[in-house]
C-alpha cells in the first residue's frame, strides 16, 4: 500500500517553475516531466528510503535524501522518509546552488 505523500509549498512552487522553463520548449514535454515527478513521488511515499541521503552538516538537513526524477536525471527530489510515506521539500534541477537553496 502507497504511503502518504506531503508537499511542501516550495516543492509546489518548484514544479510550475519547471514545468513554465519545459512548456517553452514542448509542452508534451512539460506534461512528461510533472507526470514523471507524480509518479516518483508515489514510489517514494511507498519506498522511502530508496533515494540517496543527502549530505550536509546542518542539522536541519539530517534526514533529507534525494533521488533523480524519472527520465529527468538532472532534477533532483529532496524529500525526508516519514513513518508512513514521505514529505516532498524541494524539487530542483542539479546545476543548481543546491546547498544554498536548501538550507
Amino acid at each position: 500500500m502507497p504511503g502518504r505523500i506531503v508537499r511542501d509549498v516550495q516543492a509546489d512552487d518548484d514544479l510550475v517553475e519547471i514545468a513554465a522553463h519545459l512548456i517553452l520548449e514542448d509542452e508534451a514535454l512539460a506534461l512528461r516531466f510533472l507526470r514523471a515527478a507524480e509518479a516518483a513521488f508515489a514510489q517514494l511515499a511507498t519506498f522511502p528510503h530508496l533515494g540517496s541521503r543527502y549530505r550536509s552538516d546542518k542539522p536541519a538537513l539530517a534526514n533529507m535524501r534525494k533521488w533523480p526524477v524519472p527520465g529527468f536525471p538532472k532534477h533532483l527530489i529532496f524529500y525526508r522518509p516519514l513513518a508512513n510515506g514521505v514529505e516532498v521539500v524541494r524539487v530542483l534541477h542539479g546545476v543548481r546552488d543546491l546547498a544554498a537553496l536548501l538550507e
